[in-house]
């Protein structure tokens, strides 16, 4: 698991972050996120096919596919604020 808190929601942060999960973490066989344009950017997707994680998306227009991590999301912003 790995973490990074930003003001903006950018391909960097989300390239960022998977890098610093990778240095302390054994590889996933995939990652599963939103259809954000974080995730869908070219820098992202190369950091995954460079370390062979397969990525899955939840479907356009169903944001509970990501319940879990939104609610955790839901809650990091409210501590914070």
């Amino acid at each position: 698991m790995a973490y990074k808190v930003a003001s903006q929601m950018t391909s960097d942060l989300v390239t960022d972050t998977l890098k610093l999960a990778l240095a302390h973490h054994k590889n996933p066989d995939f990652v599963h996120s939103d259809m954000g344009s974080q995730y869908t950017s070219h820098q992202f997707e190369r950091l995954l096919n460079k370390f062979k994680i397969r990525h899955s998306y939840s479907l356009k227009g169903h944001p509970y596919d990501n319940g879990p991590i939104e609610a955790f999301h839901s809650i990091l912003k409210r501590e914070f604020v």
